[in-house]
């Protein structure tokens, strides 16, 4: 390879050898433009040929993020051209595709614009209820999802993919975007070393895009990332299988696509596994080959990391110095985690190569790497590289006061031992302050910490208290409710019918001669019949039958077609709740969803309202959201204060979580997440 001669200092005095270099290099970007500017033609292609404007639409914004890993220039160009197809003015669905694709081109560069962009694209794709809406929102979270990764927020990448990304893929009924987006999960879950949930999210994703026709490339994605995972797991047979599958992908797939380098990048680390050092550089070469003609550094810098590391497990330390080297060269380490790495590799490199004074740098470059991302313990060979460089640069002082001068000599010789006692004093001093200050250190440390978790059990006793006590509190109010409940529909209720019953008695045996009386007492049967009704509909605010007898979904439908007026229009929407749930639970999730649709009809003047529920991996999610006239933040905590306390502490019961989501004239959307 080319690139491997530039680290060989012949190959720097003889210029045929540049111009050869130059000669390849320049061939394999052209075969790589070429391979671009052919598969864009087609794209565009596409897009004239579509027999709709809505599909023109939609290819041009596929043409639009082909170009943004190219040329950002063109990548705006078709952006403004599918801009100008679109209705004038725009449809809501329409500017929220607009936000959506400006900020995928933005993602890479100014990524606070773009999570700025994706939040109203998905407030405009919200109110569109299409399949096709819920598609974009799926792809538009996963996309949020990516940069949060980026600014190393794992944790709100998943939750990202758990709460929005997949849910909303299911709601559009796209079996390939829902396996999208489990492989997704399946990639976390290897990230997070659960490589046996990560082999279960893999085999969904498989499963799900088994029967969805031409997602080659997906699948191929899929096998390449579950052979992995396999490794991971140690088990060679199982990549081994997922490896096979996946070659089949590449012979049916244009060297343009990028799972390519990714796939012989795989195999290396397979073939690595084996200790197979032929088919290990065998992969490199058909990797790098490919990863030159798309342009991908990243790959460039993966492949000859994995070779850095294959050379270093079998003792060859100087060419892993130069493939670790190489790596740095393509793309550098931007990831304070994938830094620390190759930080940490090169300072083993080098004290393996004798280097101490320069891994020593490296470790010292680790450390500050580990404080920056709250990992404060600096490695143990920290100090054996300090103890040597120290050793090292006293010989050296030794070394040239000898030589200074030759009078000298018998002085130094009697002396010696003196020195190195009272170096090696004066190190042992020096280990014996450092680790007294660290210890001093430490147990300051621990005190605070002791005192902050002091704190904090105090805060969460009390909280636990309060807790109990509203509790309690509750618990007395549904009892009360329910006896009340009770007592006016089997007591009040049967008395009201008893005299309902016996004025009808009445009006039957009153003479037809005495028409007005007889009108009179119909009158009181009339106003009876209005007082049971109202007496009925109180006993069933205080206690629904439906939610004694028929479980949660059936009481929230039929809560929400009870408050339904000609006005509201109150829709539930069951996404695959069950009706097993204990009684506390039902109760007080049919109390906060009872009072939030109060008060969106009451205070919100909302003339639409969704309720949504969901369970998923022992979550259950409540969803509730209007089209009124929201509220601004000011308002939005006045409201926290006062009328969502009651709401926060039944769900705090229920350790679960709530977010309020409101802007003015845009409606509220109230998210809560209960644990099961």
């Amino acid at each position: 390879m080319e690139r491997k001669n530039l680290y060989n200092n012949k190959f720097f005095k003889l210029p045929i050898t540049w111009v050869i270099t130059f000669c390849v290099f320049g061939f394999y970007i052209a075969r790589a433009q070429d391979a671009v500017t052919q598969y864009s033609d087609s794209l565009l292609n596409n897009a004239h040929k579509a027999p709709t404007t809505e599909l023109k639409i939609e290819a041009l914004l596929n043409v639009s993020i082909f170009w943004i890993d190219y040329d950002t220039v063109k990548a705006y160009q078709y952006l403004e051209e599918a801009h100008g197809l679109m209705d004038e003015p725009p449809t809501d669905y329409q500017k929220g595709l607009y936000h959506l694709y400006h900020a995928n081109i933005l993602m890479d560069f100014e990524p606070q614009k773009a999570k700025v962009e994706f939040s109203i694209a998905d407030s405009l794709l919200a109110r569109n209820s299409a399949p096709k809406s819920y598609l974009y929102r799926s792809k538009l979270w996963n996309n949020y999802g990516v940069v949060l990764q980026k600014e190393d927020k794992s944790a709100e990448f998943m939750e990202v993919i758990v709460n929005k990304a997949i849910p909303y893929a299911r709601l559009a009924g796209d079996s390939a975007q829902v396996g999208y987006q489990l492989q997704n999960m399946a990639m976390l879950m290897s990230n997070l070393s659960d490589y046996k949930r990560a082999d279960n999210y893999y085999k969904q994703a498989l499963n799900t895009t088994l029967a969805v026709p031409n997602r080659k490339e997906e699948r191929l994605d899929i096998f390449i990332n579950a052979a992995r995972n396999a490794l991971f797991m140690k088990d060679q047979a199982q990549a081994r299988s997922y490896l096979d599958s996946a070659e089949s992908y590449v012979g049916h797939l244009p060297h343009s696509v990028t799972s390519i380098p990714t796939y012989y990048r795989t195999e290396l680390t397979y073939y690595k596994h084996r200790s197979d050092k032929q088919k290990v550089l065998e992969n490199y070469e058909e990797g790098v080959s490919a990863a030159e003609k798309l342009g991908d550094a990243y790959m460039l810098k993966d492949l000859s990391f994995e070779l850095s590391t294959f050379y270093k497990d079998l003792g060859e330390y100087q060419e892993a110095r130069k493939y670790l080297l190489l790596s740095n060269t393509y793309q550098p380490y931007s990831r304070l985690q994938n830094r620390a790495i190759y930080q940490r590799e090169m300072a083993e490199l080098e004290y393996r190569l004798g280097n101490y004074k320069t891994a020593y740098g490296y470790m010292d470059s680790l450390r500050m790497t580990k404080d920056s991302i709250y990992q404060r313990d600096v490695s143990t060979k920290l100090l054996n590289f300090e103890q040597q460089y120290e050793a090292a640069e006293k010989e050296n002082r030794i070394l040239r006061l000898e030589t200074k001068s030759k009078q000298q000599e018998l002085a130094i010789a009697k002396n010696r031992w003196w020195t190195l006692a009272l170096g090696a004093g004066l190190v042992l001093a020096v280990c014996v302050a450092y680790f007294w200050r660290k210890i001093g250190r430490n147990n300051k440390r621990l005190l605070i910490q002791k005192d902050l978790l002091h704190k904090e059990e105090l805060r969460t006793i009390r909280q636990k208290e309060r807790l109990n006590h509203y509790d309690a509190m509750l618990q007395g109010q549904e009892a009360e409710r329910s006896r009340m409940a009770k007592d006016l529909h089997d007591g009040l209720g049967g008395l009201l019918a008893g005299v309902k019953l016996k004025l009808s008695s009445i009006v039957l045996r009153i003479s037809k001669d005495n028409p007005s009386d007889r009108r009179d007492i119909n009158d009181v049967v009339h106003q009876l019949d209005y007082s049971v009704d109202e007496l009925r509909r109180i006993a069933h605010d205080m206690m629904p039958e439906s939610l004694r007898f028929g479980g949660l979904a059936l009481a929230l439908s039929d809560l929400c077609r009870y408050m339904g007026t000609p006005s509201v229009e109150v829709v539930f929407q069951n996404l695959g709740i069950e009706d097993n749930y204990p009684d506390p639970l039902r109760i007080t999730v049919y109390r906060i969803i009872q009072e939030l649709l109060a008060n969106a009809i009451k205070h919100a003047s909302a003339t639409k309202i969704i309720v949504q529920c969901s369970e998923l991996d022992s979550w259950l999610f409540v969803t509730v959201e209007d089209n009124g006239k929201g509220m601004r933040q000011k308002e939005e905590k006045q409201g926290k204060r006062l009328g969502l306390v009651n709401i926060q502490n039944r769900i705090s019961l229920l350790k679960g979580n709530i977010e309020t989501l409101s802007q003015l004239g845009e409606g509220t959307t109230v998210n809560i997440q209960i644990p099961l």
